[in-house]
């Protein structure tokens, strides 16, 4: 269920920035981030497996905005090369990732952000031991999607909702991913 939860609301951001790069709308202009942020926060991890109720400590590194064109910038779209990691405070299944970032810049700062790319973990590919409630995830290395809803707080602060997720689009098997949903603080720069 939450596959399927977390699959629409990738879609949606889909339709949002289509929608919105298509629009004849002047947005706010260029991100606040556009030459980099600086983030980290917390995350409920393994949603609905066998690792749920642990915690991840989030960090994470926006670079700056690659050239998209004038259109893009005028509209409040910025696409970001990203790495980061996911590290379990419980022992459980921790990640390090990279990808691109699409942000949407909404007027008065509001942004929307789609994330696809690939991790690697330390997690077990199958056979975790009995008892240790650890994940099965078929592969070390997994795709990676996430959504971000944010809110500026200052010129260079912002509050950052996420759901993220990783798994093998059933490449190995089983295909067991991973669910995280949880908040950032961005610092730009």
């Amino acid at each position: 269920m939450s596959r399927s939860v977390f699959a629409n609301a990738i879609g949606l951001a889909g339709a949002l920035l289509v929608s919105l790069g298509l629009s004849q709308y002047a947005l706010a202009g260029d991100p606040a981030f556009k030459n980099g942020q600086f983030r980290f926060g917390a995350s409920t991890h393994g949603i609905a497996s066998a690792e749920t109720g642990t915690t991840d400590a989030n960090i994470e590194w926006l670079m700056p905005a690659l050239d998209l064109g004038s259109f893009a910038s005028s509209n409040g779209l910025s696409l970001h090369p990203q790495i980061g990691a996911d590290v379990n405070l419980q022992g459980k299944t921790s990640a390090a990732f990279a990808g691109l970032a699409g942000v949407v810049t909404l007027p008065g700062g509001l942004f929307v952000e789609a994330d696809l790319g690939g991790s690697i973990n330390n997690g077990y590919a199958s056979n975790p031991p009995a008892g240790s409630n650890r994940s099965e995830l078929g592969c070390t290395a997994l795709f990676r999607e996430a959504f971000v809803i944010g809110l500026p707080l200052s010129d260079r602060l912002s509050l950052m909702a996420t759901a993220e997720h990783m798994s093998n689009a059933n490449l190995c098997q089983p295909n067991n991913g991973i669910t995280n949903v949880g908040l950032k603080l961005g610092y730009s720069f």
